[in-house]
């Protein structure tokens, strides 16, 4: 059974804005666009940035400067798709992108696949997607970073 064969109503792409990332949203955008699914892409700033004020200016000039990277480098990318979400807050990443596909009740969430070049042939997960494959609500696709 290809992708067009199952229903996703709502995608959620983890995007850390490095190649990796830049691969699985392009998958979760095609993804989305054959199936008329909701794409809710969630970017996880640092968590350190946590224990600020939501009106601390330095989380407030993290929030615009993540916006304004997104505006350029990734709305390009999603082009005239429809039903796309943008978030970004600091949060561990792991747990929030869990904690969102179970609120969203989502129904895939999609990950960048690290790959050393020296070691092509072998996918590399970090702790991060380790522990969404973990704890994760629903499946979870891996997506290897192309060239």
């Amino acid at each position: 059974m290809g992708v067009i064969g199952l229903m996703f109503e709502r995608i959620i792409v983890a995007l850390k804005f490095g190649p990796a990332s830049l691969s699985a949203l392009k998958k979760g955008v095609e993804i989305a666009r054959l199936t008329r699914a909701e794409l809710h892409i969630f970017h996880a700033m640092d968590y350190l940035l946590q224990d600020l004020e939501a009106n601390d200016p330095k989380l407030i000039e993290v929030k615009h400067e993540t916006g304004k990277r997104f505006e350029s480098d990734i709305a390009p990318l999603v082009g005239d798709l429809q039903n796309v979400l943008f978030k970004c807050l600091p949060a561990d990443p792991a747990l929030e992108v869990c904690k969102m596909a179970r609120d969203i009740h989502a129904d895939l969430i999609i990950l960048g696949c690290h790959q050393l070049k020296e070691k092509i042939g072998m996918g590399r997960v970090d702790y991060v997607g380790m522990t969404i494959l973990e704890k994760a609500p629903c499946p979870v696709m891996l997506v290897p970073l192309i060239d």
